[in-house]
């Protein structure tokens, strides 16, 4: 009977070892990975701070873009003014060149007379006032020739009087049509230039706005690539998380261990154990203080019970999925719930089990493992639902860490 049931179990246990992949290549394939997807991640978080660094720029642009537009509204107000002062300087302009051109024909005119006049009187050899006196034939003749020859003196003068104002006036309408004319120029130069210098900063912030476009919608296309492939391989992860489960439970109903466990706890103090095998745990000068306590250590080394008890949970947020908590048949260091954290799928125990100080009940998980930097164990006290205590306890736990060393 005793054989019988021998033979049975070792045709179960070759059924398995056929058809149940092998947990160390299963858990290495696990671990690639992980690996895989904590790099994709890490490409996904860096695009993705470059599209927020490409949009933050974009933003800037358009804050500038925008102000200049407000620039460029107020200058077109100004412009329209100074188009508006150009046409009246324009009118003036036309005015003052017909009064010039008036000015001149009224000085020419003037000229004329003055030079007849000044023909005239050469001419007709006028007599001088002694000749009008002593040819006069009696007072009244004289009284009249007397007359004459100083209204043609009067007349002489007025002539030579109007031709001397026309010819100021038109000096004086030349110089003001001239600084009309500057004017003009000056307003003309101020307005296109004033369009130059708007336009070119106009198309500079453009082109730029452009280039940064372009360059975040590359970025974009680059992190939608990434996220996809993150989620490849995230499915892939859970889908070998779940066959792994599977076989778990598989093992669990036949009652054979899901995997081999190596090495072996360095020691034990006061009823606490320490958790990784001491040649693998890095020197206790290099733990530090977290929630609980950080010791690195190479990804799936065996992590050991520090006290026998129950696993009542797997996965804490920040910890990773397979981070176990252990319920301690007795209370160490006054806490009955203690953490793994970053643990891997490696020598997992279910949930239920119950094991003995010292019994392998998980591993360090391989690569990033939750928030992490790298393959390490981090150990604390936690309440009934799992959560860190928090860092007030770590003194405790190094303590306990340190004594069983």
């Amino acid at each position: 009977m005793a054989r019988a049931a021998f033979a049975a179990g070792l045709a179960l246990l070759a059924t398995l070892g056929l058809g149940i992949e092998s947990p160390i290549s299963h858990a290495a394939s696990e671990g690639a990975l992980q690996q895989k997807l904590n790099a994709g991640q890490s490409k996904v978080s860096a695009l993705q701070n470059q599209v927020s660094a490409a949009s933050g720029r974009l933003g800037q642009l358009n804050s500038s873009i925008g102000g200049l537009q407000a620039r460029i509204s107020r200058i077109q107000a100004d412009l329209d003014a100074k188009r508006a002062e150009l046409i009246r300087l324009q009118v003036q302009l036309n005015a003052a060149r017909k009064r010039l051109a008036a000015l001149q024909a009224l000085e020419t005119h003037g000229e004329q007379a003055l030079s007849q006049q000044l023909v005239s009187t050469y001419e007709s050899d006028h007599p001088d006032l002694m000749t009008v006196v002593l040819e006069s034939r009696g007072f009244q003749d004289l009284l009249e020739r007397l007359s004459f020859a100083q209204k043609i003196q009067r007349q002489d003068v007025q002539v030579v009087t109007q031709v001397r104002r026309a010819r100021r006036q038109v000096a004086a309408e030349a110089v003001r049509l001239g600084a009309l004319e500057v004017r003009q120029q000056a307003l003309t130069v101020s307005v296109l230039h004033e369009r130059n210098s708007l336009a070119g900063a106009r198309l500079a912030l453009v082109q730029q706005r452009l280039v940064v476009a372009r360059d975040r919608a590359r970025k974009a296309g680059a992190l939608a690539s990434a996220r996809d492939e993150v989620s490849s391989l995230q499915n892939q992860l859970n889908k070998l998380q779940a066959a792994q489960a599977a076989r778990a439970a598989a093992a669990a109903g036949s009652g054979f261990p899901v995997g081999p466990t190596t090495g072996s706890p360095a020691g034990s103090s006061g009823g606490f154990t320490f958790p990784l095998p001491k040649d693998a745990a890095s020197p206790p000068g290099t733990w530090s203080p977290d929630d609980g306590v950080d010791i690195s250590a190479p990804g799936d080394t065996p992590e050991f019970a520090v006290c026998s008890g129950t696993i009542v949970l797997h996965g804490i947020g920040g910890f990773g999925p397979w981070a176990p908590v252990l319920h301690c048949d007795s209370p160490v260091g006054g806490y009955s719930y203690v953490y793994y954290g970053h643990a891997g799928p490696v020598d997992q125990q279910p949930v239920g089990a119950h094991v003995s100080a010292g019994e392998a009940m998980s591993s360090v998980g391989p690569g990033i493992v939750g928030i992490s930097t790298g393959p390490h164990l981090e150990i604390g006290f936690a309440d009934s639902s799992g959560s860190p205590v928090g860092p007030g306890s770590a003194g405790t736990m190094m303590s306990l860490l340190q004594a069983s060393y």
